[in-house]
């Protein structure tokens, strides 16, 4: 299950040599040992390295982890299972020799290093299988949205990381330091200004499926200028998101999870997972009880107590049907441990193929609900808070909720968060909402959290475990790295 685990050296090496593992279309097996003496000469190379970049997304850390970072983290899953890594992160106890924290780093700077090999090497191709159209820029692009997808997850988490935007083979650029977190941000801004330039419009057409588009960069664009609290700038995105007429809101949420609608309207940018070796979404088999799949796995990533009645206190049992499963824990042949024993015990049910470590279930990473929340959250902070409102009604309403008590621009606030986590509960964005809504909110939050008997969980967390720790393996491989304070 776990990723192979690279040193960053490696990657970067490795990345330049081979540029990346390469394969003819997104669903197949990837192809190795390219050279750049036989390699990136033609337009049939540049797919073929642009598929292996976006293999990437076949690593634990889009498969698994974005969640457990995005939602374990936060106050919407206990960590369930029997990994003390896991553990760690919902305690707040992670040290530099975690191996999620190393996997996270190593999986994401591949990742990186993918996108890299595709922006360094296509512009000097030169095909007459490109002449009279935009192809060319197109894949420069899409490879452009997958770094700036990359490094958004490195800055939330970590902070300063080292910014590698050209992969090299020898010298000091193997030895980067940390860059300052504004630096990261603003090469993520330019990237994904540069690809919804050269991408296409969101559209129906099955080539694009699990493809970035203009939609997916604006989106993810509008994410970013939020996250730095640049309302401004992401209102502008959002804007362009929710103009395109493809976009619509499906008309059932549960919809966006039973397996039958993959790629839908709603859907802005989807990670394909298929039957196909390499492809596979093991997600599931990690999540869903025994009852579902027949397997004696420890199931992760329990929802918690406090995010089951923030659905029931809405009487919003349509988005917690979708979202939680109910199994008794004897089905799972004892796999959950205390104090997940009580009955009924609740699973996290986005993911509902239960095909083994071969589920083709796909990951939604970016969907219109997300956007219009987003948007709605820009308005209030710009002190557009009557326009924001109408926007949280329309969430709402799908899900046959009655329209938001909230006026004033804190309460607007309050609701927008309230409406974020029961809209994207489970899909890895709890963590970075609730730092958007604050240093102190957050830390106030966690530190008030309980378990499952009502416990105080008593995290003591402090500013300083709000970002992780840099891999010691790392460190060990490169001193300019340093370290993040508190650890």
């Amino acid at each position: 299950m776990r990723h192979n685990n690279k040193s960053f050296v490696f990657i970067i090496t490795i990345a330049g040599l081979l540029g990346t593992a390469c394969q003819k279309t997104i669903d197949k097996t990837p192809i190795s040992s390219l050279t750049t003496s036989n390699y990136w000469k033609t337009a049939t190379d540049a797919e073929s390295g642009l598929t292996g970049a976006y293999n990437s997304l076949y690593q634990q850390f889009y498969i698994w982890d974005y969640m457990t970072n995005g939602d374990v983290q936060a106050d919407n899953c206990y960590a369930g299972g029997n990994n003390p890594d896991n553990f760690a992160i919902d305690n707040f106890t992670l040290n530099a020799l975690n191996g999620n924290v190393t996997r996270d780093w190593q999986g994401l700077y591949e990742g990186v290093a993918n996108a890299n090999a595709v922006i360094q090497n296509v512009p000097a191709i030169n095909d007459v299988a490109w002449q009279g159209n935009t192809r060319k820029q197109q894949i420069i692009g899409e490879a452009k949205f997958l770094r700036a997808l990359h490094y958004f997850y490195l800055v939330t988490t970590w902070g300063d990381v080292p910014l590698v935007v050209e992969n090299v083979t020898s010298g000091a650029g193997l030895y980067p330091a940390r860059t300052p977190a504004a630096a990261v941000w603003e090469q993520i801004e330019h990237d994904l200004i540069s690809a919804d330039s050269s991408l296409l419009p969101a559209s129906g057409s099955n080539p694009n499926n699990g493809r970035a588009t203009q939609g997916a960069a604006d989106a993810l664009l509008a994410k970013a200028y939020a996250q730095q609290g640049k309302y401004d700038s992401s209102l502008v995105w959002c804007n362009k998101v929710m103009a395109n007429s493809y976009y619509s809101l499906l008309p059932g949420y549960a919809q966006l999870f039973d397996g039958n609608h993959k790629n839908t309207v709603e859907s802005i940018f989807e990670i394909q997972h298929g039957t196909v070796s390499g492809t596979t979404n093991y997600g599931p088999e990690l999540l869903l009880p025994y009852s579902l799949t027949g397997d004696t796995w420890a199931k992760f990533n329990e929802p918690t107590n406090d995010l089951i009645q923030a659905y029931q206190a809405e009487n919003d049992m349509v988005r917690l049907n979708a979202s939680v499963y109910w199994s008794k824990p004897g089905d799972s042949s004892g796999a959950i441990p205390p104090p997940y024993t009580k009955l009924p015990v609740p699973y996290a049910y986005k993911w509902k193929d239960p095909g083994g470590f071969n589920s083709p279930d796909n990951e939604i990473v970016l969907r219109l609900a997300d956007i219009i929340l987003l948007k709605a959250e820009a308005l209030n902070q710009t002190g557009q808070t009557a326009q924001a409102i109408p926007l949280i009604n329309q969430i709402r309403a799908r899900v046959g909720l009655p329209n938001t008590t909230a006026v004033s621009q804190t309460d607007v606030a309050t609701a927008i968060l309230k409406e974020r986590r029961l809209e994207l509960a489970l899909e890895g964005w709890r963590w970075t909402d609730l730092l958007r809504a604050g240093v102190q909110y957050t830390i106030n939050l966690m530190n008030s959290r309980v378990d499952p008997s009502g416990k105080p969980l008593n995290y003591g967390l402090t500013t300083n475990k709000l970002l992780w720790p840099v891999p010691q393996a790392e460190r060990d491989l490169d001193a300019n790295l340093g370290q993040n304070p508190g650890y």
